[in-house]
């Protein structure tokens, strides 16, 4: 008799056997020592979602960036050209791993700007359950190794709920960090919900992919000897090509020049390229340029050299990420466990990234809302990208030929440059021509299901005492034996207000006119959206609007987006983007005024569980007990050099250094003459200023007695990358600046430390 699996934890077989009072008169019932088991001849399931990859930056779909290890499991497997993602990073990862659309789970936007409507919590419920929960109590060893964005930034520090972790979400084992994007060279990453050991952070020359890469072949390595027989679950998730675009140097070395043509000519040699490789179909139009995109023939030579040493960092990283991921295919295979693995490889979980605006950045963060870095500065950093010294994202410009023929990039939902991703589905046996493109609508929640399918396991309707919803994907499964590019499908797109519409070959836009790269000021400010109607049979790249000669069919297909936004909680639409989406005041009425750290081992997110320590007035008081009178290192440190400052020692002598970026003109350090005594004594640091983007002067003190003061032009600090800490005694990940210690280790203990805000 089959096994129920509706309902999980599967409840445990009827004993069997009898027992009497004794051993002699009893019978055991075998059933008692078995644990469960996955489905008889279940595969392994490898999910993989690279980052902020448009549809045309692959090799493997007609892109200018060589990736032969995709390009390889393309072979093996089939490629989709017509697969959809949500349009950012949360969501799609929020369906991908569930099986229902993004606003089903709770994560209609960024987990890091949740909302109090059930569309957008920014935690996936319990009642979509994820596919890790699933497999997991169905005999599944499961494992997470990378980006994982699907915490709201309150969920992020050691002392807040880990329900929303991979931990909490079914995930065993996880490697990895969790928030938007990392740095490549110093990562700050999590074993489990702690904090990893210092040998996993410091391993000098391996980028955060690499480290990602060696880390998944040793869990399979001891899944595979402890238990040969049970399936594992693996989700890489590598993080790149998200900014920060950072890669070694040699990589970078390889495409010198190789994008001088700048991103009108990309946009055309790519095209042609997928004709000729029939990655898309014959007729397919380019789209043109948007007005808000510059002309490369309208950049200086000095703006051109910029830009292309941009892309050149881009396409190292990606190359970067592609010999990671072979890598563990390669080893998959030598153990002889490819034949028996179900891949789901999605290239990207939104379009190219346009979030750097025209422009281009060297510091993500830093010009993510106010874009206004010095073009003598960019124009100098040759250099110096994709290095330690940069958090960089390429043009806006760059992310929209990416996404080669489509229009717009990533955030759009309203556009397929900004949701039409490359996919590749590969498992042994089951594709019915390997190689081959399928044109059948596909979606990021049709992933699951499809496993589902694979593994013979069915869709539970309870998980752990919570009724589910039902599965929104299909499962994809038949389409590796027999494609149907006409297979009826709905399916609905939004993306902060931005609202698109797929019915059966029928496309409407809703566009709300919000570049990518600004933020909708006021609560209030709720634009129409500009509907466009488009037939992708006929025309694949969204070229030819018919809204004005079909108004009848427009009406229907829009009728049809409003009965799927109700049906999905995507109502009420929120046009703001960023931290134009948070209640301000709100935030800083629920920040308490004092907060105490009690060691020199404390580490808090600095986006999530740490205080804001800028733009307003605050006091930081630290007991220290110093080895000598020459002690050096952090105090405390706050996010990285790229955003943040670091009260330190340098031999005694009390510093600060404060960075709001890695240009020179935007950094300020002092150091006092005096030094602090061997022992027991305290130091004491006051920020003075009157409104956000005021200036602001710092005085460092100790017993009363005036140390050091340094005077800031400006108080605008964004504490970044995502990954970095509020530290105590230490500076994690990028540091701030330069120690005489390894990584800022005091040298000396801080038994407690102040925070007082005025």
């Amino acid at each position: 008799m089959a096994q129920d699996r509706s309902v999980l934890p599967i409840p445990p077989a009827p004993f069997t056997g009898t027992i009497g009072e004794t051993v002699a008169t009893s019978q055991a019932g075998p059933e008692a020592l078995q644990s469960v088991r996955a489905p008889e001849g279940a595969p392994n399931v490898f999910l993989f979602m690279s980052d902020d990859v448009g549809f045309a930056m692959t090799s493997a779909f007609g892109g200018p960036v060589p990736t032969p290890n995709f390009e390889r499991m393309a072979q093996a497997g089939q490629r989709y050209n017509r697969f959809h993602t949500t349009g950012i990073c949360s969501p799609t990862r929020a369906a991908l791993l569930t099986g229902r659309n993004h606003h089903q789970t709770g994560t209609g936007m960024l987990s890091d700007l949740p909302s109090g409507y059930p569309g957008y919590t920014g935690r996936i419920g319990a009642d979509t359950a994820t596919i890790a929960q699933v497999l997991r109590l169905n005999g599944y060893s499961t494992a997470m190794f990378g980006k994982h964005h699907n915490s709201p930034a309150s969920d992020r520090s050691l002392g807040a709920s880990h329900d929303s972790w991979p931990t909490g979400l079914g995930f065993e084992y996880f490697y990895g960090f969790n928030g938007g994007d990392n740095d490549q060279h110093a990562p700050t990453l999590y074993r489990g919900v702690q904090l990893a050991q210092e040998d996993d952070n410091d391993k000098a020359g391996k980028l955060l992919d690499q480290r990602l890469a060696d880390d998944i072949i040793s869990y399979v390595h001891n899944q595979k000897a402890g238990n040969p027989g049970k399936p594992f679950l693996v989700y890489f998730a590598p993080g790149s090509a998200h900014a920060p675009h950072q890669a070694p140097k040699d990589y970078i070395a390889r495409f010198k020049g190789k994008f001088d043509h700048g991103w009108d000519a990309q946009r055309v040699l790519t095209w042609r390229r997928q004709l000729a490789m029939g990655v898309i179909p014959q007729g397919t139009k380019l789209t043109p340029r948007a007005a808000e995109l510059p002309a490369w023939d309208s950049l200086t030579s000095q703006q051109k050299a910029f830009h292309a040493r941009q892309m050149e960092v881009a396409a190292a990283m990606l190359v970067y990420q592609d010999e990671q991921f072979g890598r563990v295919v390669d080893e998959l295979k030598r153990m002889g466990q490819f034949d028996n693995t179900l891949f789901a490889v999605v290239l990207g979980d939104n379009g190219g990234s346009g979030e750097a605006g025209p422009r281009g950045t060297l510091n993500e963060l830093r010009t993510i809302a106010v874009q206004n870095e010095r073009e003598d500065w960019l124009n100098g950093s040759l250099d110096i990208q994709g290095g330690p010294q940069t958090y960089q994202n390429y043009s806006v410009a760059w992310a929209w030929a990416m996404n080669t023929p489509y229009p717009m990039v990533k955030q759009y939902a309203s556009m397929l440059g900004g949701i039409r991703n490359g996919a590749i589905f590969s498992w042994t046996g089951h594709v019915a021509k390997p190689g081959a493109i399928c044109a059948q609508f596909g979606h990021v929640n049709d992933v699951v299901p499809t496993v589902l399918e694979a593994t013979g396991i069915p869709a539970p309707r309870r998980v752990l005492g919570t009724d589910q919803k039902p599965m929104d994907g299909t499962s994809l499964v038949s389409s590796l034996a027999t494609c149907q590019p006409k297979a009826p499908r709905t399916q609905y797109f939004e993306m902060a207000g931005k609202i698109g519409l797929y019915k059966d070959g029928w496309w409407l836009s809703g566009e709300n006119g919000r570049d990518s790269w600004k933020e909708q000021s006021e609560r209030g400010e709720q634009p129409q959206n500009t509907i466009s109607l488009y037939n992708l049979d006929t025309d694949f790249s969204q070229n030819t609007n018919l809204a004005a000669k079909m108004p009848e069919k427009t009406a229907e297909v829009l009728a049809e987006f409003e009965r799927q936004a109700r049906a999905n909680q995507v109502y009420p639409l929120d046009h703001r983007f960023g931290s134009a989406r948070i209640d301000q005041a709100a935030m800083l009425a629920m920040m308490a005024k004092h907060y105490d750290y009690w060691g020199k081992d404390v580490s808090v997110p600095a986006a999530g569980g740490a205080p804001f320590l800028a733009m307003r007035p605050f006091t930081v008081e630290a007991d220290l007990v110093l080895d000598s009178a020459t002690s050096s290192g952090a105090v405390v440190a706050l996010g990285s050099r790229f955003g943040g400052w670091s009260l330190y020692l340098d031999k005694g002598r009390p510093a600060l250094f404060w960075s709001r970026s890695t240009d020179p003109a935007e950094q300020f350090s002092v150091r006092s003459d005096k030094t602090l005594p061997a022992g027991k004594s305290g130091l004491r640091m006051r920020h003075e200023t009157t409104r956000p983007g005021a200036p602001a002067t710092i005085v460092l003190s100790s017993g009363g007695v005036e140390f050091a003061r340094l005077a800031l032009p400006t108080n605008l600090l964004f504490p970044a990358g995502n990954g970095e800490m509020l530290d105590i005694g230490r500076d994690r990940g990028s540091t701030v600046t330069e120690y005489n210690t390894p990584g800022g280790r005091i040298e000396g203990d801080i038994p407690h430390v102040r925070v007082d805000f005025d």
